[in-house]
């Protein structure tokens, strides 16, 4: 009558032995390969971070395309870098504010204030990044290393070679507030102009942003990579930044000076501090070195 039963432990032992045997080799097989390159596209917020005195701001989208290198020192922990290429936007609404400069009347030889009334202004603004991300990286291989989730974590380093802004449209009034009248004089018939204070449209026109020539950014991400074959293997993941280093230049000058000229939001004292912010989504490839540069003879066979 024990006889079963006995047969029935063993069994049972055997049984969870062999599936421990079995998990354990899948988990500790050795990786092939160290080296690997990738290259991926993406896109989502890529906003130019910045707080205006008298507007406000609305972050915008943008695109990102890396190609980069891993080199795996343990099968599961690699460092990584390359080169990628990242758009940034924003646009800021100056309605229904103004700024005040402090002017000096020279011909009746009076100090004033400048005031610029803005009305329906808007500004886009636009950055092209080169980035030089310096990172560690986490592999989990699953089913065999056929399924991999990842994650990385470190630093960026930026360089901007594009940055420009668009006044879009908008109109303003300009007016003189002097202190020994007690109020302001402004023309108060369109058309005619009071020494020089009057109503302006403006035209659509374009400049450059002088940004800091160096930043620093946080980065993170984390995703999957489905080994579609020995050489190759599809990825997508979802990645984050923060720019650490402020973009503005020191500026004390307004956004539009007493000569009438548009200086834009990036180069005046509407702002103190910028930055970037990135979140999105991205997909690409990456690719065994071994195998890319191996020669078909020696390639190992598909499993």
């Amino acid at each position: 009558m024990n006889l079963p039963h006995r047969g029935g432990v063993l069994k049972l032992i055997l049984t969870a032995a062999v599936s421990v045997a079995v998990f354990t080799s899948a988990s500790a097989q050795r990786r092939n390969s160290m080296q690997f390159i990738s290259a991926d596209f993406g896109g989502g917020l890529q906003s130019i971070q910045y707080k205006p005195v008298d507007g406000s701001r609305k972050g915008g989208a943008g695109m990102t395309f890396n190609v980069g290198y891993r080199y795996f020192f343990t099968d599961n922990w690699a460092v990584c870098s390359g080169l990628g290429i990242t758009t940034y936007s924003a646009k800021t609404k100056y309605n229904d504010t103004y700024e005040s400069t402090p002017s000096y009347d020279s011909i009746n030889q009076l100090n004033y204030e400048f005031r610029t009334y803005f009305d329906g202004f808007l500004e886009k603004q636009k950055a092209m990044v080169l980035e030089i991300p310096i990172q560690a990286y986490y592999e989990y291989p699953i089913s065999q290393r056929r399924f991999e989730v990842f994650g990385k974590a470190g630093f960026k380093i930026g360089f901007p070679v594009s940055s420009k802004y668009k006044l879009m449209k908008g109109s303003y009034e300009t007016r003189g507030y002097y202190p020994y009248l007690g109020h302001e004089i402004y023309s108060s018939v369109e058309g005619e102009y009071v020494h020089g204070f009057g109503v302006y449209e403006t035209d659509s026109q374009k400049g450059k942003m002088k940004l800091n020539p160096v930043n620093f950014s946080l980065a993170i991400e984390g995703g999957a990579n489905y080994r579609f074959n020995k050489l190759m293997r599809f990825t997508a993941a979802l990645y984050f930044s923060y720019c650490l280093t402020n973009l503005h230049k020191d500026s004390m000058q307004p956004l539009l000076t007493e000569e009438y000229e548009y200086k834009g939001t990036m180069q005046s004292n509407q702002i103190d501090h910028a930055s970037l912010l990135s979140l999105g989504l991205k997909a690409g490839v990456v690719l065994d070195v071994n195998e890319l540069f191996s020669s078909k003879s020696a390639r190992r066979p598909k499993f």
